[in-house]
């Protein structure tokens, strides 16, 4: 039986927020390939009894190193050193686990926890999951008016510890290429690969109005976007008679008592469900770094999806409704659909979108890992 170490900051459950569905969704594929998934998390997000008994049932071997205080603050005035957020104890514990297990790669999740590969023996195949781009990610947010939150760090920093592995996972094309500039190190692209999940058709709404759902946490990109979205809205001259807009996730906070036009759901207890009240999804992400992992999850829920063209950053489509530029647009295209002439293409289409992309990230995880 082949043996997989997994070493992750982030929990792989619940799948409430884009990192942990990604982690979650890579695992349960190299145990289809037949690995057993060896997860190491380090609790950065705390761990409830709950997410340890759910981590225990779902990987082979789960082991937990709790955090003995708060992240620790950037080592240099504008930016992390891409080691502050590391913990020496995971160090330790891998260690101890690779004189155990015979283990043919480990897998670590974000450049910034990439300092266990320093004691991996040279046999095992070293890989980090970058999930994103962390050089300069600062100037990234306030390029756009935003203060840079969670972490960042600087370009030479960032290619010093890539060279720490062997193979660099990039999520996206834009990512790998930009990869390929910073380091020496193998560079793949490896997307979101979600399988797609029958639902049953949306319900018909009692007021018989077109229902556009969004549902995405509370970092700042998807605050900023919401919140332009919303604006557009009220100065726009979308008929609210015929169209009602559903928010959901975290990013209802940032919104505070102002939540019109929207409904407002929060924390929903079931994403499934929520999706399948939808008539159509929308992503009207506007910058940001990274995959927008909630466009594949639309497309996976079988929702038609309308999206700018930042929130299809390595999705390939050529459906007018995923390629919008501005807010005006995204509200034209909800407009274009009231009257139900282009939603049954346009869900076709995304189906067809979610098939393509499926298809070649499977290919490309299987030859690296079968």
């Amino acid at each position: 039986m082949k043996q997989i170490l997994v070493v992750s900051p982030i929990p792989s459950h619940p799948q409430n927020q884009g990192n942990s569905a990604r982690i979650f969704h890579l695992c349960k594929m190299w145990q289809g390939l037949g690995y057993q998934v060896h997860f190491v998390y380090f609790g950065l997000e705390g761990l409830s009894p709950q997410q340890s008994h759910q981590m225990t049932q779902c990987w082979e071997h789960f082991y937990y190193v709790q955090p003995q205080g708060p992240a620790a603050e950037p080592s240099f005035e504008e930016y992390f050193h891409v080691d502050d957020w590391y913990d020496d104890r995971v160090s330790q514990l891998v260690s101890e686990l690779c004189r155990v297990w015979d283990f043919s790669h480990c897998v670590v999740n974000y450049v910034w926890f990439s300092k266990v590969l320093d004691i991996v023996p040279q046999s095992v195949t070293k890989i980090i999951d970058t999930h994103d781009v962390f050089g300069d990610r600062h100037l990234v947010a306030k390029a756009a008016g935003m203060e840079p939150v969670w972490f960042y760090t600087s370009k030479e920093l960032e290619s010093f510890a890539l060279a720490r592995a062997d193979i660099v996972l990039a999520i996206q094309d834009e990512e790998a290429e930009y990869f390929k500039t910073i380091t020496d190190s193998r560079v793949e692209v490896v997307g979101y690969v979600v399988p797609s999940e029958v639902l049953l058709p949306a319900p018909k709404g009692k007021n018989g109005k077109l229902r556009v759902g969004y549902i995405g946490s509370g970092n700042p990109f998807n605050t900023a976007s919401i919140a332009a979205f919303q604006q557009q809205i009220i100065a726009s001259d979308v008929d609210l008679s015929k169209v009602e807009f559903h928010l959901a996730g975290t990013v209802c906070r940032a919104l505070g008592t102002n939540t019109v036009p929207f409904i407002v759901h929060g924390l929903v207890d079931s994403l499934s469900e929520f999706y399948r009240e939808m008539d159509v999804m929308v992503n009207p992400m506007i910058g940001g770094t990274g995959l927008k992992i909630k466009s594949i999850e639309a497309l996976a829920f079988g929702r038609p999806l309308i999206a700018t063209v930042d929130a299809m950053v390595g999705i390939e489509t050529n459906n007018r409704h995923q390629t919008l530029t501005t807010m005006k647009d995204v509200i034209g295209s909800c407009n274009q659909l009231l009257e139900h002439r282009e939603l049954a293409q346009l869900e076709q289409d995304s189906k067809k979108v979610l098939s393509q992309y499926n298809g070649r990230f499977i290919a490309s995880f299987k030859k690296l890992f079968s």
